[in-house]
């Protein structure tokens, strides 16, 4: 043999065979135990940290009130001016497709009436 590390690896030697072994059913059915078990264990711990179902209701409630003192609210003037802008942009957007709804209806009766007069010939 090759004192060469390199070719150590290419002059053989016994390599083993990994043979897989399937697990048999009840093997498989003692894991599957052994994991709902843990499932039901973890359940049990987080229903235990979370409490009651009113508790936590009380908890969520008074988060949410704590956050909307967190809020910083418009003043009375600043409400009014912004309701005034959208209102404004509403009347607009009101009257423009108002004349397009005119425009379009002329247009439509003007057409039909085209064709009533040549159905007549």
């Amino acid at each position: 043999m090759s004192k060469n590390p390199k070719h150590r690896h290419q002059t053989g030697g016994l390599q083993e065979k990994k043979v897989k072994v399937e697990p048999t059913k009840e093997e498989i059915k003692e894991e599957q135990a052994e994991i709902k078990a843990k499932r039901k264990e973890k359940r049990k711990e987080r229903k235990k940290e979370r409490g009651s179902f009113w508790g936590r209701m009380y908890t969520r409630l008074r988060d949410m009130f704590l956050e909307l003192k967190k809020v910083n609210w418009p003043t009375f003037p600043q409400t009014v001016k912004k309701t005034g802008v959208v209102l404004g942009v509403v009347l607009v957007f009101g009257i423009v497709l108002f004349a397009i709804n005119m425009g379009l209806t002329a247009l439509f009766d003007l057409l039909t009436s085209q064709l009533e007069y040549q159905g007549d010939l």
